[in-house]
């Protein structure tokens, strides 16, 4: 722990030199915007407004049930370490 707590002051620094002598580098990320994985993937689509009660109700439902299988397998692990 003693090192892992220096890590973010360090990427802080390296960020902050390298910010201080090289001012352009930010802007040479530009020429690769291609996607590097292309095919047919489907990422849904953009809503045409707010989010209608049925849509919340089951997007609720799922979030509680990912939430309680998280817990249950933390609870396992944790119970596998006693």
């Amino acid at each position: 722990m003693a090192v892992q707590v220096r890590i973010p002051p360090a990427l802080a620094a390296v960020h902050n030199f390298i910010r201080i002598h090289d001012k352009d580098e930010i802007y040479e990320f530009g020429d690769n915007l291609e996607d590097q994985e292309p095919g047919d993937r489907h990422c849904g689509e953009l809503a045409q407004g707010p989010t209608g009660r049925a849509k919340k109700t089951r997007a609720e439902i799922k979030r509680d049930g990912i939430a309680q299988a998280m817990w249950i397998s933390y609870q396992e692990h944790v119970n596998e370490g006693i």
